[in-house]
């Protein structure tokens, strides 16, 4: 249940999630974007949920459509108007993503230095990268955008236009952007909106059961009653949004609350499709693009106690994620949600069991969903493909012309084959664009997705990795992988030589067992504070130890890799990764 209520008219409502997933997420919601462009399904859209790589891209998109429906009455607006908005978002984004943004983070010798501090740091950067490359070019602003600046007022609209209320009898309605992050504070899903930040309310008997957590962080009814938060940059809630845990710290904010530093982190960790927020403004329909990392099966998997943690929490996200997709399909009916996915039409093998003699007991069972459509071919996309684009990494580094024009490709041929299977949907769009007017740039790669080469599949598994994919497609293959060996020795050979050092120092067992009580003390002051609080100071040590020398000096050491890498190797990969590189000679089979 949800204290919203539906004003929107005809108790008709659309919903677009976009989920989290990295750039690899990001391009795949471009390509929905742009076959709902094309089938008239973006004017109707009156909420879009996003989180983490779905949020990098919703805002963008939003700032878009921000700019379109101030500058057009109603009536003027036409679809071919946000098909038009599409292709600048596919040029201007694909262009901003070459440029790294994940090395970028932490190759600023200045900014590394910064994040000693305890109010930055480099979720802080990156925020800042995404609002200077990516947002304010859209609205041409000298500063950073704010979310309370986000509202939209159509022309014509009475004054403080409020879309929950106000959208009834507009054909290009106004969309609530809401962007999800989670709270490490208390466990909940914390919300950005151009109106309010905070978590939502839930204050219905059932939520007020369930939800037993002795507090909850209220939100206010307007960013002009947090003082001191009021000015919120639009990019810093997008980065709290994509702020993967492990990879980016927490993104703080202070002072609004009081003796609480709100902590947020990746939206993902709470629900990393979008869809609770889509049910708590009251949507009927949704349409949702999920390109999130599903769990593939393991054979053999490790039984280390880390390997094991990791495995444990990838089987926890992966049943979270079907949890809220079996909500959504049991609450709405299937017939008001168009599921798209990056494994759609992929089968599922089961395998029989052992008979007596050590054989199986029966052939393997390949079972194919039973909608269409049931196999990628249905949408022109050959199986192998398919399966290596689901497999592709979730990263925010520079993606090359190969896989982002494949993600997008993949994903708009998708959504023209599953909008027609869902007509609730379908029929709320209005007379289809023709194709023929189409002029994406990633068409270009679509006869490489029907029948692939061997060279673009080798594209594609190299697109799996996070590091040292480049070498994966240096041919001959052999020099290749020859320079991926060396690298990846480098390491080990400066580790030999930092013990080799070691030896000749000498440490008395004595001065060892004191450093390591001091280690321990300070591991364990956390828990230790709640029963001395003598002790709290000792643990305000230790974080300023850690972030001066595990984030600021640590940072500050391998910013001339990052400048390196900046410099040649991510150029060599994008050159690497072009569509016309697949074409080449010797590079086509």
């Amino acid at each position: 249940m949800n204290t919203h209520t539906n004003f929107s008219g005809a108790g008709l409502k659309l919903g677009l999630a976009l989920s989290g997933g990295g750039f690899r997420a990001s391009f795949f919601h471009i390509g929905v974007l742009a076959q709902l462009a094309m089938l008239g399904l973006l004017r109707p859209i009156e909420v879009i949920s996003t989180v983490s790589g779905g949020s990098i891209i919703g805002a963008l998109y939003y700032l878009h459509v921000k700019k379109l429906l101030e500058s057009k009455a109603d009536a003027a607006i036409s679809d071919g108007d946000y098909k038009e908005l599409i292709e600048n978002i596919e040029r201007d984004f694909f262009e901003a993503v070459k440029s790294n943004f994940r090395v970028r983070t932490f190759a600023d010798l200045k900014k590394n230095l910064l994040t000693g501090r305890a109010g930055y740091s480099h979720t802080d950067r990156i925020a800042e990268l995404l609002d200077e490359d990516l947002y304010r070019p859209v609205l041409q602003s000298s500063s950073p955008i704010l979310m309370r600046e986000l509202k939209i007022q159509p022309p014509s609209a009475k004054p403080d236009f409020f879309p929950r209320t106000d959208n009834a009898g507009r054909q290009a309605k106004v969309p609530i952007l809401v962007i999800n992050a989670t709270s490490l504070n208390t466990g909940r899903n914390w919300q950005f909106t151009a109106a309010w930040m905070g978590e939502p309310p839930h204050e219905d008997p059932i939520s007020l059961d369930i939800d037993k957590k002795p507090k909850r962080l209220r939100r206010p009814d307007s960013y002009l009653e947090l003082p001191h938060q009021q000015d919120f940059p639009l990019a810093h809630a997008v980065a709290a949004s994509a702020c993967v845990p492990g990879i980016f710290n927490p993104l703080a904010i202070s002072d609004t609350y009081p003796d609480i530093r709100v902590q947020l982190v990746d939206g993902g960790v709470h629900d990393n499709q979008g869809i609770l927020s889509l049910l708590d403004e009251v949507c009927t329909h949704f349409i949702i693009s999920d390109a999130s990392g599903q769990l593939g099966e393991d054979d053999d998997p490790d039984t280390e106690i880390a390997a094991v943690l990791r495995r444990a929490d990838g089987i926890f996200s992966d049943r979270l994620r079907e949890e809220e997709l079996f909500r959504v399909f049991d609450t709405k009916s299937g017939s008001r949600v168009a599921f798209l996915h990056l494994r759609k039409g992929l089968p599922t093998t089961g395998i029989a069991w052992l008979n007596a003699i050590g054989e199986p007991a029966e052939p393997e069972k390949v079972v194919r969903p039973a909608s269409p459509p049931s196999a990628p071919e249905d949408f022109a996309v050959a199986e192998p493909v398919q399966d290596l684009l689901s497999k592709v990494r979730t990263d925010l580094d520079s993606f090359s012309e190969v896989e982002a024009h494949s993600l997008m490709l993949d994903a708009y041929r998708m959504t023209a084959a599953v909008i027609p299977t869902v007509p609730q949907i379908g029929s709320l769009g209005t007379a289809p664009i023709p194709q023929d007017q189409a002029r994406w740039k990633f068409v270009d790669i679509a006869s490489y997705m029907q029948q692939p080469t061997e060279y673009y599949l080798q594209q594609l598994e190299a697109a799996s990795e996070k590091f040292l994919k480049v070498f994966r497609l240096i041919r001959p293959k052999w020099l290749g992988e020859t320079l991926r060996l060396t690298v990846l020795l480098a390491p080990v050979v400066l580790l030999l030589y930092l013990a080799w050092l070691l030896r000749k120092c000498d440490f008395s067992l004595g001065a060892l067992l004191f450093l390591a009580i001091i280690g321990a003390v300070v591991y364990f002051s956390r828990s230790l504070t709640e029963r001395f609080s003598w002790l709290r100071r000792l643990r305000s040590y230790r974080q300023m130890l850690v972030r001066l020398l595990g984030r600021a000096l640590l940072s500050v050491l391998i910013c001339p890799l990052l400048w390196l890498h900046l410099r040649f190797i991510n150029p060599l990969f994008l050159k690497l990764g072009s569509v016309d590189k697949l074409s080449s000679k010797g590079y086509g089979k």
